[in-house]
């Protein structure tokens, strides 16, 4: 069902447990943090406004797939299992409902490699009750294809792409995890590493983490803040895995320790934006320089928001999508608000 963004019949908010919500709450103006310690950039980069997603969601999956935004499953329509697949054309301009998602859930970890999307796990409930299956999506065909589930059931996981095979890092069964596994799409198989775990003199690394950012740099994978359990234990560590060595070491951490934020590397710089703590949902945008090991403050978002979740945000030419996303902390409201962050 083909469905522009100006056409759409659902509000720009909605609650997930509160039908009446079509309104960010006045009370979240307290809660917006939108500044960071860190020096300005040279060049902050500016927020441009994007056509709205067609149902608003949170806690969802945002892939990018040859030049579409594939935002899948998440919190949509006053439930924490929605199966929603929203599709934006970026040539066109327009949304798009495609198949649905098979297992109707939340925190549901993906990526894409060519022409298929390879989604991990999830919680079928609000937060909660994970499970193990992983599904491979042909966009040409518009369907879903069950693959190998992971070894162990968990939601919140970080899913990042490195020479062909797909690293899961992190995430939560019933607490935290430091698991890291890859998975190899040739062969539908995991392999299992030893985990996150790994210390400095100044920046002990317990390991367990969800909710946090992911990019790869120069072979190498960063794990950007997150969280051990809940907001309440927030975490700015920026961890460094070399695939060369199977080992982590650490880099500057991030300025405004928060989780739930989104990550990407677009010219030269990890850019972290977005994210929640407790009282406090984040517009905060702050760039991390590999070469240097120093971050700077960008432009804040228009609207703080966290739930993107899985760290996959979808670069197209030199626009960072950002569709939807709660604009308060936790699930109870959710939002169909689209913009893209560029340099320019």
């Amino acid at each position: 069902m083909n469905q522009s963004a100006a056409t759409t019949a659902d509000p720009l908010f909605s609650g997930l447990n509160d039908r009446s919500i079509a309104a960010i709450p006045a009370t979240v103006e307290k809660q917006r943090y939108m500044t960071s310690v860190a020096p300005k950039a040279a060049n902050p980069g500016k927020w441009v406004e994007q056509p709205r997603l067609p149902i608003p969601t949170g806690e969802h999956a945002v892939i990018e797939c040859r030049g579409n935004i594939h935002v899948i499953a998440g919190y949509a329509r006053h439930r924490f299992d929605a199966d929603f697949h929203q599709v934006f054309d970026s040539k066109t301009g327009a949304w798009s409902l495609k198949a649905p998602f098979p297992v109707p859930g939340n925190h549901v970890a993906g990526v894409s490699i060519g022409s298929k999307i390879y989604t991990f796990g999830g919680f079928i409930e609000q937060n909660r009750c994970p499970h193990s299956r992983c599904f491979i999506y042909d966009a040409a065909s518009d369907r879903w294809t069950p693959i190998a589930g992971l070894s162990r059931p968990r939601g919140a996981i970080s899913a990042i792409v490195l020479d062909g095979k797909i690293h899961l890092l992190g995430g939560r069964d019933v607490r935290s995890v430091e698991w890291h596994e890859i998975y190899d799409p040739a062969a539908d198989k995991y392999t299992i590493l030893g985990g996150m775990r790994g210390s400095t003199a100044t920046q002990p690394f317990v390991g367990q983490r969800d909710h946090m950012g992911v990019a790869v740099v120069d072979g190498k994978i960063h794990a950007i803040a997150g969280r051990m359990d809940s907001y309440d234990f927030n975490t700015s560590l920026n961890a460094v895995y070399d695939p060369k060595t199977d080992g982590w070491s650490f880099r500057a951490p991030l300025p405004t320790a928060r989780s739930g934020p989104s990550c990407v590397y677009i010219n030269g710089k990890i850019v972290v934006f977005g994210g929640e703590a407790t009282g406090r949902v984040f517009g905060t945008n702050e760039a991390y320089d590999p070469k240097t090991d120093t971050w700077e403050a960008l432009t804040p978002m228009a609207l703080p928001r966290h739930g993107l979740h899985g760290a996959t945000i979808a670069v197209i030419g030199n626009l960072v999508h950002v569709p939807g996303g709660g604009p308060v902390p936790g699930g109870s409201v959710q939002g169909a608000y689209h913009d893209a962050f560029t340099f320019g």
